[in-house]
């Protein structure tokens, strides 16, 4: 028996096969996390977007923008509902008249006017109008079952049997829009807007895919009635009877494509490629990607009250165009105001989204292309994924770290050129964030580690990484005596600084990892920058609490002076992020003076770095007390001792925090002294009269002056917490000597 394991070369094989096959395990653990982590589609389509550019769209696509200029013009308001019908019906004609093949509108029809007649028979004088109809959902519940119902509801009469068709547009109520809904499962297989104008545009592709179809089918599936596409008398039901038959039955549509292949050439009424993105568009699932062209208004769009004198500038603009009408504002105050814009890849920061109109022809402009856009299928992509980690695996455990940086270099340049290109050329979207966000920095990181370990001490790699996350001089210290970690540290007489944040924990709730490290970076830059600059650092970070310390060798007094402007900047810095930020988070900050030990603490083989004593200790103490007063700044007197001629300062008691002994005279910092206005200052005076009569047991004296401080500033926490106290004092008799100091039982 052989007890002395496998064979060197056998080890060293699973030495270069075991990082290779974590690597490929991971990347499929990740891809298998998309319907909870959809990283590719959040992240990764914005970037394969932004390495495309801008492409030109078809020129066969228009869209007739109902805007804030063309309301102007005709003297009308923005909201497409309030505008007569009558000037569509005057629409239509002049578009029939310029030659366009047929006119989409993406608005609803579903109340009545007094001039739907004669929308009505412009409809059916040019009998090219295409209308949008409602989709309704409802909740059906019976025998401890729950089933949502959705049903078309069409334009009002007579309005919607003089349309040509007609289909609703319904887009996801995401956050971004990335795709569409082709077909409405839900409301019996309703092909949407685009895809209904699609088959009309090409009504003799259509007839090839259903003699296709049709060839020794039931007659139930050949469509609605005997005839051309053309004549059909409802082409929406026609449509729906080819998905059912083509989606519902996958050997069926197989076939289908069988027959299209060996067609001979001239065979079918419509050019055959044109009939394969039609097969396609029926064998696919109900949910297409767009293929977006750029941001707002890169689809060909003229303002609605310009029609006319575009066409005569341009007598092929309109001539056998696909045309869409609807609302399309030039700008982002005209959207906020109408809301019929969405979030896509190309938003920036104009505020300027694409519009649903826009949206609906882009769609139409896909399938006019062939260039839906279409993710590699699931079994393609864990191949891709699988195999990228056994490449970066291999590449990790087997070159040296200087080689293995610029061969991964390199092939995640190539792969991103390949996604690139099959993202550019062929509209197929390859995962990216996968093999480069996340398993290519864990082969870097693996490959690094490797090497580490091979070469034991790279003193310089060490102190480049352990920099982030500590003083430099520590770090030098740290490198030059590793053995020695236990004694970096040093006693220091400084200020301390605690902060923490609130909402924090339903933020993390309700965000992703990667937004939530984006999002609490962005906050700690608003801690950080006024710690630096004004000559203090951060000793330690805790979920989304600071610790911030100044000890650098200034007087006390100064020292003191800036942890409070500091403190003041932090809050100023919050306050200035936008309303809805998810960064801009209420924080309470603590501060108090003492003697500290800086450095090193732990044992064994696991050490931080922090500050440690009671000084640190009281300041967190502090920062909790803020949630009792509703204030956002507490120190103690000791802090701001000898500060009040630059800072607005209040006393606002004595305390007794929780696990200490000694009560701490509380003060809150509101401003510098510079930026103090009146009420805050008016409100400071009558809080001080109010104290001061409290303390002396005079609660019904002290009821107006707490009162009137909630006048001058009705968010003054301690007013609030001391008029509380009065009443209730009042009512049942006090709890306490109201001279001693305030017990606060919890942190």
């Amino acid at each position: 028996m052989n007890a002395a394991g496998p064979p060197p070369a056998a080890r060293r094989r699973w030495r270069t096969l075991l990082p290779a096959l974590g690597l490929a395990l991971l990347g499929l653990a990740a891809m298998g996390l998309a319907p909870v982590l959809p990283l590719e589609s959040s992240v990764g389509l914005r970037v394969l977007f932004a390495l495309r550019g801008t492409v030109a769209p078809p020129a066969d696509v228009v869209v007739v923008a109902i805007d804030e200029r063309s309301a102007a013009a005709l003297g009308l308001p923005e909201r497409p509902r309030q505008w007569p019908r009558r000037l569509h019906a005057d629409l239509l004609r002049s578009l029939h008249a310029h030659g366009a093949r047929l006119v989409a509108f993406d608005l609803t029809f579903d109340t009545p006017t007094d001039d739907d007649a004669v929308f009505a028979e412009g409809l059916r004088a040019t009998g090219r109008g295409l209308l949008t109809s409602s989709l309704r959902s409802d909740v059906w519940e019976g025998g401890g079952a729950q089933a949502v119902v959705e049903q078309v509801l069409p334009a009002v009469s007579p309005i919607g049997e003089s349309a040509r068709a007609q289909a609703p547009f319904v887009l996801p109520k995401d956050a971004r829009v990335d795709a569409y809904w082709t077909f409405r499962g839900g409301a019996d297989h309703t092909p949407s807007l685009p895809v209904l104008a699609f088959h009309l545009f090409h009504p003799a592709a259509v007839d090839g895919l259903r003699s296709l179809s049709c060839a020794g089918a039931p007659a139930p599936y050949c469509g609605v009635q005997a005839g051309p596409f053309e004549a059909a008398g409802d082409p929406a039901a026609l449509v729906r009877r080819l998905r059912e038959r083509l989606w519902g039955d996958p050997a069926h549509a197989a076939a289908v494509s069988q027959r299209l292949q060996g067609a001979a050439a001239g065979a079918l009424p419509a050019p055959a490629g044109r009939v394969a993105a039609l097969l396609a568009l029926h064998r696919d699932d109900d949910v297409a990607y767009l293929n977006y062209y750029g941001p707002a208004r890169s689809v060909r769009t003229v303002s609605y009250a310009d029609v006319d004198a575009a066409a005569a500038a341009d007598p092929a603009l309109f001539r056998g165009k696909m045309v869409f009408v609807g609302f399309s504002a030039q700008t982002a105050g005209a959207q906020d105001r109408l809301r019929d814009d969405y979030r896509t890849v190309f938003s920036d920061a104009r505020g300027v989204d694409v519009s649903g109109v826009e949206i609906a022809a882009t769609a139409f402009a896909n399938l006019q292309e062939d260039r839906v856009l279409r993710p590699l299928p699931a079994g393609a992509a864990a191949w891709v994924v699988a195999g990228w980690g056994v490449v970066l695996g291999l590449l990790a455990s087997r070159l040296a770290p200087r080689a293995q940086l610029v061969a991964m270099a390199a092939l995640a340049a190539a792969y991103a050129a390949g996604a690139w290109a099959a993202f550019g050329h062929a509209s197929q979207w390859w995962p990216l964030v996968v093999p480069l966000g996340l398993q290519w920095p864990a082969a870097v990181a693996l490959g690094l580690w490797l090497g580490y370990r091979r070469s034991r001490g790279d003193h310089h790699r060490m102190q480049q990484a352990f920099g982030y996350f500590l003083p430099r001089h520590m770090v030098e210290q740290l490198a030059g005596a590793p053995g020695q970690v236990a004694s970096a540290y040093r006693l220091a007489r400084g200020a301390c600084l605690f902060t923490d944040a609130e909402r924090y924990t339903a933020l993390a709730e309700q965000m992703d990892p990667q937004s939530l490290g984006d999002t609490m970076n962005r906050y700690y830059a608003c801690l950080f920058e006024p710690v630096e600059r004004h000559g203090g650092w951060v000793v330690d970070v805790v979920g989304d609490a600071i610790v911030a310390v100044w000890d650098l060798g200034q007087d006390e007094l100064a020292l003191r002076r800036r942890s409070c402007e500091a403190a003041l900047d932090m809050q100023a810095a919050i306050a200035a992020l936008p309303v809805d930020a998810p960064s801009r988070l209420p924080t309470r900050i603590g501060l108090h003076c003492g003697e500290m030990r800086i450095g090193t603490v732990g044992a064994g083989q696991r050490y931080d770095f922090r500050a440690v004593g009671d000084a640190v200790n009281t300041a967190s103490r502090l920062e909790g007390l803020n949630k009792l007063l509703g204030t956002r700044i507490l120190a103690s007197a000791q802090a701001v001792e000898g500060l009040e001629e630059v800072l607005l300062l209040r006393p606002v008691g004595a305390f007794r925090l929780a696990g200490k002994r000694e009560a701490v005279d509380v003060v809150e910092v509101l401003a510098r002294q510079a930026q103090a206005d009146e009420p805050l200052r008016a409100g400071c005076s009558a809080f001080a009269t109010g104290l001061a009569r409290y303390r002396r047991g005079e609660a019904a004296a002290a009821l107006p002056s707490f009162a009137e401080a909630l006048a001058q500033r009705p968010d003054d926490g301690p007013a609030a917490y001391y008029l509380q106290r009065c009443q209730r004092w009042l009512r049942d008799g006090p709890d306490q000597d109201p001279a001693a100091p305030v017990t606060v039982a919890t942190k």
